[in-house]
């Protein structure tokens, strides 16, 4: 059980060379990984990318790769001579017209613009730095499959345990349906003995209309879906179903949410209806957790 946010970081040396990645991820609908690279090292990224989609199943995923070259590889400085001999012919000028006396020092000279030029560094030979960088991706990603399975597993338990208050509101729906069905005809022939004042209650109608208001009022599909939806749902959470768990419960919820506001419509008693309500409580709870969900 696996959340989607998570957050790894791994640096791996070798020979002077320094390779530091950084994996971090936030919940989304499907799955979307992007790579930063430096330039130079640009060619690696399609297998990179591979790499984090063989690990991660969905999920929008940020990869940022950091290089550092070893020392015979580091960026160059050139001495420029002809600027510097033009500072000091400029500075010599200044001497001269303003009386100065003192000279510039060497390293002031060196801090000049264009006195000391960078050479750019060759590109690093991929086939050298691959393996260093591919091993930081991999530790990365361990580090962060690690907290999104932390993750994963705190949203499961409390999913879990929102799932069990589900169940025990369906089984207390099903009692009162039982007790509504039972004590219908009484109900009925309370409300239309005023009507009939002293006229005798004609029992065949009143067991037909008895028969038609349990009709409309039996929630029985309904609580054997639910049930249903209620054992998919423990059995997704732990890990039996083979199934991607975020959109399985996705799924669930909609459902479980149809068959508990039929069953509300169904019924309309006001204890059933404070069932109902908090079902829908719990489900809204669920979507929000499942939506963190791998």
């Amino acid at each position: 059980m696996r959340s989607m946010t998570g957050f790894g970081r791994a640096a791996v040396e070798r020979e002077g060379r320094r390779a530091t990645v950084e994996v971090r991820s936030v919940n989304a609908r499907g799955r979307e990984v992007r790579v930063r690279l430096p330039s130079e090292l640009s060619a690696l990224e399609p297998e990179l990318r591979a790499l984090v989609q063989e690990r991660v199943a969905r999920g929008r995923v940020e990869v940022s790769v950091a290089w550092e070259r070893g020392a015979d590889e580091a960026a160059a400085l050139r001495f420029n001579p002809a600027a510097a001999r033009a500072a000091l012919d400029a500075w010599q000028r200044l001497r001269r017209d303003f009386g100065l006396d003192d000279m510039p020092q060497a390293a002031a000279v060196l801090r000049l613009p264009g006195v000391l030029e960078p050479v750019q560094a060759e590109a690093p030979a991929l086939d050298a730095v691959r393996p260093l960088i591919v091993d930081a991706l991999d530790r990365a990603l361990d580090e962060h499959t690690a907290a999104r399975r932390r993750e994963g597993e705190a949203l499961a338990a409390d999913i879990a345990a929102r799932v069990d208050a589900i169940a025990a509101h369906v089984d207390a729906i099903a009692e009162a349906s039982r007790e509504h069905a039972a004590s219908l005809a009484e109900r009925i022939r309370e409300r239309v003995a005023p009507l009939l004042d002293e006229l005798p209650v004609d029992e065949a109608r009143l067991a037909q209309e008895v028969a038609f208001a349990a009709q409309r009022a039996d929630v029985t599909e309904e609580l054997v879906r639910l049930e249903a939806h209620v054992a998919r749902a423990r059995t997704v959470l732990a890990g039996e179903g083979g199934e991607e768990v975020g959109r399985t419960l996705e799924f669930l919820v909609q459902e479980m949410r149809r068959e508990a506001t039929t069953i509300g419509s169904k019924l309309g008693r006001p204890d059933t209806d404070e069932r109902t309500l908090a079902i829908k409580a719990e489900l809204e709870k669920i979507r929000e957790q499942a939506a963190n969900l791998e």
